[in-house]
């Protein structure tokens, strides 16, 4: 048994080797349980989520992203930066700032989002700092095609019902984000996809397939909650976590690839 965790769980922290078929139906039941914790944790905060407490919580996304590519750089060596510890990483910093900001909105009546952005943003503009640039043209190449994309769905979105609300651009941009960064990194740059599901799609359609399928998937799944889930904060907080996925990823791909790291 301990043989089996060992290949399956902690040599790939270890190794930094990626993700397997067990550990990535593993870690995806603990993402799903995490969700829901989570939500009951925000409710019971009372915390509404909105557009406002998404964009506080932008830095957090970021300062785990940084941190991984800190990682892939050496200047951390601990498998705590490493997916999925990260996650937890992240989430135990951000949970105290989280109180403390609502602790400091009741003493000075000003908005808990406030606190809370300002404690992220400055948390990760010093680790951002530490990030060693030098590969332009990559980052270049990215932007491009995250800003042709950010144009088509801001113009076109509101042609359709689903993709019409600004939550679920976002959470089609983010993801569409996460393909642009893996496509330019994959197909231009000689880097290697770690996770199985896109390696499979690679190997069977290409990798400017990716584009197609994140976005088919991305706008089923917004269908799903549209259609089915009638609470408004649950609706928004389960947005919120594809926007959180997509824009970790795409971020981290994006910062290691601009390091070439």
């Amino acid at each position: 048994m301990y043989n089996f965790f060992q290949r399956y769980f902690i040599d790939p922290i270890i190794n930094l080797s990626g993700y397997n078929w067990i550990n990535s139906f593993v870690y995806a039941l603990v993402l799903i349980a995490a969700i829901f914790l989570i939500y009951k944790l925000l409710k019971f905060l009372k915390i509404e989520v909105n557009l406002r407490f998404a964009l506080s919580l932008l830095p957090y996304i970021f300062l785990g992203s940084i941190l991984r590519v800190l990682r892939d750089a050496n200047f951390f060596t601990s498998p705590v930066f490493v997916s999925p510890l990260i996650y937890i990483l992240i989430f135990l910093i951000t949970l105290p700032l989280l109180l403390f900001s609502l602790f400091l909105e009741k003493i000075t009546k000003i908005p808990y989002q406030n606190y809370f952005f300002s404690f992220g943003f400055i948390l990760s503009g010093i680790f951002f700092t530490q990030i060693q640039f030098v590969n332009f043209i990559a980052a270049a190449q990215i932007l491009f095609l995250d800003l042709l994309i950010f144009v088509l769905i801001f113009s076109l979105g509101n042609l359709t019902k689903l993709t019409k609300s600004l939550w679920n651009k976002f959470a089609i941009f983010s993801q569409l984000f996460d393909a642009s960064s893996t496509f330019v990194s994959v197909q231009f740059w000689g880097y290697s996809e770690q996770h199985v599901l896109p390696n499979l799609i690679f190997d069977f359609f290409g990798n400017w397939s990716f584009f197609l399928v994140k976005f088919i998937v991305v706008l089923l799944l917004l269908y799903v909650i549209d259609s089915s889930i009638k609470n408004k904060n649950f609706k928004n907080w389960i947005k919120l976590v594809v926007i959180i996925l997509g824009l970790a990823l795409g971020t981290r791909d994006l910062l290691r690839l601009s390091a070439l790291v």
